[in-house]
């Protein structure tokens, strides 16, 4: 698996490129992707290019005004495979994305306790085909920087391996999206 490089600069604000990231990871044309917890969107988009027109990509939040704002963003640039979605992921179903049809879920920086990790993890495998994957990136423990969570709120690495094996995913590898961040594939049986 290619390594995307991390970028943290003054002019564009990144800690990394979300394109790189789903590259590296394998997201393609024609795939069907949700991003729980999109927040701006800022893998929304980039996500919505690559898997093209045969592909979609669900914006899932809980707070509307970051999805109209994310449908307003995608019809100016003329992305017309993104679908937002109001849901509380904490509620098993609430997204209302059948059963098994996803290729792949992203959870990214959702800033939660591993409690309600687990939670979204459990929607995730309802809503992954056999085989679909969740691409699960987050803080690492001993970093500090002034705009990530205090390190007390964040969700070690292993607790959320654990989190995803005890519903029954299995761990495909482990990536580096930045110095900041560890990254996990894993896989739905």
């Amino acid at each position: 698996m290619q390594h995307p490089q991390e970028s943290l600069t003054p002019h564009n604000g990144k800690i990394f490129d979300p394109l790189e990231v789903l590259k590296a990871c394998g997201i393609h044309a024609g795939m069907r992707v949700a991003d729980f917890g999109c927040g701006h969107g800022h893998f929304v988009y980039p996500t919505a290019e690559l898997v093209g027109n045969r592909g979609s990509v669900y914006a899932v939040d809980l707070q509307h005004e970051l999805l109209g704002a994310i449908e307003n963003h995608a019809k100016t640039l003329g992305l017309l495979n993104i679908e937002s979605v109001w849901a509380d992921l904490e509620v098993l179903g609430a997204t209302k994305i059948p059963n098994n049809l996803l290729d792949v879920v992203l959870l990214v920086n959702n800033h939660i306790d591993s409690t309600v990790q687990q939670k979204m993890l459990r929607e995730a495998v309802r809503v992954l085909r056999p085989g679909g994957q969740v691409l699960l990136i987050d803080w690492l423990d001993g970093n500090t920087i002034p705009f990530a969570p205090a390190i007390s709120e964040r969700v070690k690495k292993e607790i959320s391996l654990a989190n995803a094996q005890s519903l029954g995913m299995r761990f495909i590898d482990e990536f580096r999206p930045s110095r900041y961040h560890y990254g996990l594939r894993l896989q739905k049986a």
